[in-house]
């Protein structure tokens, strides 16, 4: 079986630079890692930047499929994309396109879990607890700011970002205000403002698809050492943050943490693997932060914790995920 890893550790392959340029990917190591564990399950491995030469190279790498034969390959997305509106779903929108099997979500899922007022207003119809919110569009929207009825502290975030990039927490109004302003300059995108909730920060990972989505132990993230309000991008990949899995929390909250990651992950049309992200407010309520379609999958990961916790090594990890994959084509 082959297995082609597609990433952006290089950018380069593009015909023009405009839009917004992504921040996130997957740093060398961790790829090596990656490409290293998948070699060591037995499948042919090769690496290819996610870009607009991958058509060649991957017609070069897995032949079209010949009729009678089985299965030959499959790509393992690990690109987040790299400018553009909805980066998530340009090499899944391609490979779908040229008929190639990949792992992970389809477009759609991803283009709803990286909006993130889009996840929310979708949440919210479904009945799925998610903290208030508005959206600020642009400086003229800053008496929206002014008039808004949410709580203090507020947490502001870009609305089409990831990784906690563009991410700051105001508790008056002339530091909301002044935040919009820097990030909405920055990010050059919407922003949604949403009510900060204190209590702990728990997430949950799931592996599989329709009747066959293993739900796994919810994991906190201990942010009492660190001092900070929330997980930074540096924090998140240097695994800064202490990991509790399982979380100690009551077993009433714990099948209600993964019950609504289900839901989550069904309503948002999500394939093989993805992560949900709560917060607890000050009564132990859970309330869904967000969805990542494109969970983060390198060691240091909280994705991992659960895994491991559920039975799973690195490696086999790798190996079911391409196996749910596989299955759903």
């Amino acid at each position: 079986m082959k297995i082609a890893v597609v990433h952006n550790i290089e950018q380069d392959g593009v015909i023009n630079r405009y839009g917004r340029l992504n921040k996130e990917m997957y740093y060398r190591n961790e790829i090596d890692t990656f490409v290293t564990n998948l070699g060591n399950s037995g499948f042919e491995v090769e690496e290819f930047d996610g870009d607009t030469f991958l058509f060649q190279k991957i017609v070069d790498f897995l032949p079209p499929l010949q009729s009678g034969k089985e299965f030959e390959g499959i790509v393992f997305n690990l690109a987040y994309g790299i400018q553009g509106e909805s980066r998530y779903t340009h090499i899944p929108a391609m490979l779908e396109m040229a008929g190639v099997a990949y792992t992970g979500s389809g477009p759609l899922a991803h283009t709803l879990a990286l909006d993130k007022e889009m996840t929310k207003r979708v949440l919210i119809q479904a009945g799925i607890p998610t903290p208030g919110f508005i959206v600020v569009e642009n400086e003229k929207d800053l008496k929206t700011v002014t008039n808004h009825t949410l709580r203090y502290p507020l947490i502001i975030k870009p609305k089409n970002e990831a990784g906690s990039f563009g991410i700051s927490v105001v508790d008056n109004i002339g530091d909301l205000k002044q935040n919009v302003l820097k990030t909405l300059k920055e990010y050059d995108q919407p922003l949604v403002v949403e009510e900060y909730l204190d209590g702990r920060e728990l997430n949950v990972g799931l592996l599989g698809n329709g009747e066959n989505i293993e739900v796994f132990e919810p994991v906190e993230i201990d942010l009492s050492t660190s001092g900070e309000l929330f997980q930074s991008f540096t924090g998140k990949k240097d695994g800064s943050y202490v990991h509790i899995c399982p979380a100690d929390i009551p077993e009433s909250l714990k099948r209600e943490l993964q019950d609504i990651a289900k839901r989550t992950f069904t309503l948002l049309r999500c394939h093989d693997y993805a992560r949900v992200d709560f917060r607890l407010d000050s009564k132990m309520k859970p309330y869904v932060l967000e969805i990542n379609s494109m969970a983060a999958i390198h060691k240091k990961g909280s994705y991992c914790d659960g895994a491991k916790k559920a039975g799973y090594t690195y490696q086999s990890m790798l190996e079911k995920m391409v196996e749910v994959a596989i299955s759903r084509y």
